[in-house]
């Protein structure tokens, strides 16, 4: 019974997390709403970061866009999509390969999405 309520107890938290920030990604048109967080590394360095473009890739995505969503960032799909299950069933964050291939996976998108060139310039948000 106690971990019945456990897993229910993270779909609540995984609800009351998901429902306010998909609000606002919905409502606030990212680059016309001056309180949107900017990107500090691309900021500071000019580097697209793993993360870049997320916001506009929400956004997008909240629309109805999937194909502009997947434009400014490829992995904010199966990133939320792996942060749910985590957050469902905890313990598969302690499993190593799953945890070394996501690291890798983010990795490689970091380094080839910085490249100047096709067809890894289109990784760019």
């Amino acid at each position: 019974m106690a971990g019945r309520f456990g897993f229910w107890a993270r779909v609540a938290l995984l609800g009351a997390v998901a429902v306010p920030v998909g609000a606002v990604a919905y409502l606030a048109r990212p680059g016309a709403t001056p309180w949107l967080p900017r990107c500090l590394f691309h900021d500071l360095t000019g580097l697209h970061c793993p993360g870049c473009g997320n916001t506009r890739a929400l956004h997008a995505l909240l629309h109805g866009d999937v194909a502009a969503s997947l434009s400014h960032n490829l992995l904010l799909i199966p990133g939320l999509l792996l942060v749910a299950l985590l957050l469902l069933f905890p313990r598969w964050a302690g499993n190593r390969w799953l945890c070394l291939t996501v690291a890798a996976a983010v990795l490689a998108f970091f380094l080839l999405r910085n490249l100047p060139f096709p067809p890894f310039s289109l990784l760019a948000p």
